[in-house]
């Protein structure tokens, strides 16, 4: 959405295309837990006037192919990122869903909720705050001292005492162990004490907040083109800032110019 604006403000005709129904990536997910909810809002409200004032013509639920692209002077690939880490395999009647699965979707699980915290980031913290809300029992499982142990002391502070508002259970220093081939058992292993506690028959899902990897899917189809650039998470996992930075730089770089 930055480069579209920017490209538009330079006299371009400018087509933006979102795979999804929504625009916003990563920050519209973001934007459905408390902590992000007001920026998400205000910072689409503003990108949405600039598109329009800039005449951005926006597509939604739209798949880009390489054959759409061949006719553009410039293509700017800013696909976004996807989650990192393969599924966790787990026994029987556990549900396994990763964190922004159940940040979309807090309202169809079962049973009360353990989440894994394996990224530090916002992720596991929002789908805590998320299911709790949504009347779900959540334990918050971390191998380290705190969860979102890659956030700012002062963000990681507040998420932390909304959680204890929730009553949501946070687990430190706690791994989740599955053991066991032909009937494999499923526990929690305190790292500092090394004892262990199997998990709990109320518990009906395992929530996992592994991180994101880019999503470069659609710009490995369109490297052999000329004119392709590819910005933000598609690159490599970006903070905000850094990739309202980089999509405004690539419209004015002498590349894309």
């Amino acid at each position: 959405m930055a480069a579209a604006t920017a490209a538009a403000r330079a006299g371009f005709r400018v087509v933006l295309a979102e795979r999804s129904r929504h625009l916003g990536g990563q920050l519209a997910l973001a934007g459905r837990a408390a902590a992000h909810r007001e920026l998400f809002q205000r910072w689409l409200a503003w990108a949405q006037a600039e598109l329009l004032e800039g005449a951005v013509e926006v597509k939604v639920n739209t798949l880009i192919t390489k054959e759409d692209c061949a006719a553009w002077r410039r293509v700017i690939v800013a696909t976004g990122a996807r989650p990192a880490g393969a599924p966790l395999k787990l026994p029987g009647r556990l549900a396994v869903l990763g964190a922004w699965t159940a940040i979309m979707r807090p309202t169809p699980l079962t049973g009360s909720i353990v989440i894994l915290d394996q990224d530090g980031g916002w992720s596991a913290m929002d789908a805590a705050e998320v299911l709790a809300t949504h009347g779900h029992a959540v334990s918050l499982l971390t191998e380290t001292s705190a969860p979102g142990f890659l956030l700012r002391r002062s963000e990681q502070g507040a998420y932390l005492r909304r959680l204890d508002a929730l009553a949501v259970r946070i687990l430190p220093h706690t791994r989740l162990i599955v053991d066991g081939d032909g009937r494999p058992n499923v526990f929690l292993r305190d790292l500092v004490s090394g004892r262990s506690s199997p998990l709990a028959d109320h518990v009906g899902a395992i929530v996992v907040a592994a991180g994101r990897t880019s999503d470069s899917r659609l710009f490995l189809e369109l490297d052999s083109l000329p004119g392709v650039q590819r910005v933000g998470d598609a690159v490599e996992p970006r903070c905000l800032e850094d990739a309202i930075t980089e999509g405004t730089r690539a419209v004015r770089s002498g590349h894309f110019l």
